[in-house]
């Protein structure tokens, strides 16, 4: 009883302290106050914080307030991260972060049987919360993450891996039901692709299915920050491949470039990018867009690696409409590329979103104008 007790009583002051720990580091905005906060917890606390995560990682109570603080610490807010060039702090914070994450995951993945009203609670929303902090370490521009691999320091790999591990243990459909976890996953994959793409093309098949499956998903969210963060991705994941394809013939004879499984991946699931062509061109053409410029930067690489179907879709489209109405239509796509190249220069883009907008004006004109007979639905050739 008196072993119980003085659990409890341990649990929380852990509580208190990860909290006001917390508060204290959202609180030190500028690099001085942080650089003194981090000298005094790096030995003191953080070694304390993680082995209360290996003891009741089951218990969210503990687990939450923990986790929360390492987010708060991997937050380069006010660019109060900015480590001395001689300093190892950076990648000293990393190295926590990462075994926090893997610590928690671990762990956590191995309770079973939890109710559905709980799932969120008890496991869904401490993966939330590694996933916002695994974003916040890879995006927080203070650590050079080149370094790991070259010293054979497994901390980024160990980290990554287990998102992989904690991605795979949620249904797909759990992360659009939870807000938070949604925001946090997508945002997290934004930064994936953005700066670590060399991951995300070495993914296994089936999880990289899962991630296109779920940002092609994500474009059709009600949040737009959802919405949008799917638009960056697909456009960074488009401009790789796009990159990889024209270069392809350039490869040395005989070597597998890195990447390659994720081009074959494609190839032999051409529908996977076709059905995000169509997904993104249906918003365009007959939806209440709301982010259209973020629309646009996928789209102009989604179009030029599957121009064949973007032919059938448009002839589909068009063909679809009132007879009196398809000319019309035929020129609003002859428009919406006039001046666009194949490739994926920035000035090329922006030529491509004012079509796009040119596009969308003239579209919308066309559909409120009187016809003798409604328009069919798009087809769709994936």
């Amino acid at each position: 009883m008196q072993i119980f007790l003085n659990m409890e009583e341990a649990k929380r002051s852990l509580i208190g302290l990860a909290r006001d720990l917390r508060g204290i580091t959202f609180a030190f905005s500028n690099k001085t106050s942080y650089m003194m906060l981090f000298d005094w917890i790096y030995q003191s606390y953080i070694p304390m914080f993680q082995r209360a995560v290996e003891l009741w990682y089951h218990d969210p109570a503990v687990t939450t307030p923990i986790l929360k603080l390492f987010t708060e610490l991997a937050q380069n807010r006010s660019q109060r991260l900015q480590f001395d060039i001689s300093s190892p702090n950076g990648i000293l914070l990393f190295r926590e972060i990462s075994k926090v994450i893997v610590c928690y995951g671990s762990r956590i993945l191995t309770v079973g049987d939890i109710p559905k009203d709980r799932i969120y609670q008890m496991k869904l929303k401490g993966i939330s919360v590694c996933l916002s902090m695994l974003k916040a370490a890879l995006c927080g521009n203070y650590v050079n993450f080149g370094v790991f691999r070259l010293y054979g320091d497994g901390a980024l790999d160990d980290a990554l891996s287990m998102f992989v591990k904690l991605l795979l243990s949620i249904p797909q459909s759990d992360l659009m039901d939870y807000p938070k976890l949604s925001q946090n996953y997508y945002g997290l994959v934004e930064c994936l692709a953005q700066d670590h793409m060399s991951f995300i093309s070495n993914l296994e098949p089936q999880v990289l299915l899962y991630v296109l499956s779920s940002v092609s998903e994500g474009f059709t969210a009600l949040d737009t920050m959802v919405c949008t963060g799917c638009c960056a991705t697909i456009d960074s994941i488009i401009t790789y491949l796009f990159r990889r394809f024209v270069n392809k013939r350039k490869q040395i004879p005989n070597q597998v470039p890195d990447g390659e499984a994720f081009l074959s991946l494609l190839e032999l699931r051409p529908e996977i990018l076709q059905q995000m062509l169509s997904t993104v061109l249906n918003i365009v053409m007959f939806e209440d867009c709301r982010n259209q410029w973020s629309m646009s930067r996928p789209l102009l690489g989604l179009i030029l690696l599957n121009e064949e179907y973007f032919n059938k879709l448009r002839s589909s489209i068009i063909s679809n409409q009132p007879v009196e109405k398809q000319e019309s239509m035929a020129n609003c796509f002859q428009n919406l590329m006039d001046g666009v190249e194949r490739s994926l220069l920035a000035k090329n883009r922006d030529r491509f979103t004012q079509n796009l907008s040119v596009f969308r004006r003239d579209i919308n004109d066309s559909l409120k104008a009187p016809s003798s007979s409604p328009p069919t639905e798009m087809t769709n050739y994936g």
